[in-house]
């Protein structure tokens, strides 16, 4: 895997949760929830965000269902990352089931009510979904 900066997003109909990696593409961090405004706002932003970051690849989380096949939510993901990718942005999909359960877990071990939970649950997904890309990549 190239060198650089990896951002992970999961993409919800009201929030983007984002995390990025070190320079080196080996720890991720949860970064932010950005509430949404729009498709192409939300694009723009995620662009624009990528170009300060120095990111080589946008990993995105795509909500298949239990079953393994894509749902409604899929769909909505992959028609956002097309608009991405119409961006020349490379871009990578990758499961993400169970990452917003998993994020929940985590939080609330660290004793979190539910608000400052929701607050950060995205982001920590996104995390969620970045380590698991980075551990697979190293292998």
């Amino acid at each position: 895997m190239e060198e650089g900066r990896v951002i992970a997003l999961d993409v919800g109909d009201k929030r983007i949760g984002i995390a990025v990696s070190d320079p080196t593409g080996t720890i991720a961090y949860p970064l932010e929830t950005y509430k949404r405004k729009g498709s192409g706002k939300d694009v723009a932003y995620i662009i624009e965000l990528a170009k300060k970051m120095k990111t080589v690849k946008i990993v995105v989380g795509l909500p298949l269902l239990l079953s393994g096949k894509e749902g409604t939510q899929a769909r909505k993901v992959k028609e956002f990352v097309k608009e991405l990718e119409s961006a020349g942005l490379e871009i990578e999909l990758v499961d993400e089931r169970y990452s917003t359960e998993d994020a929940d877990s985590i939080l609330r071990g660290k004793g979190q009510n539910w608000k400052e939970r929701k607050s950060k649950r995205d982001a920590v997904a996104a995390a969620i979904i970045l380590d698991a890309y980075l551990k697979e990549k190293k292998k």
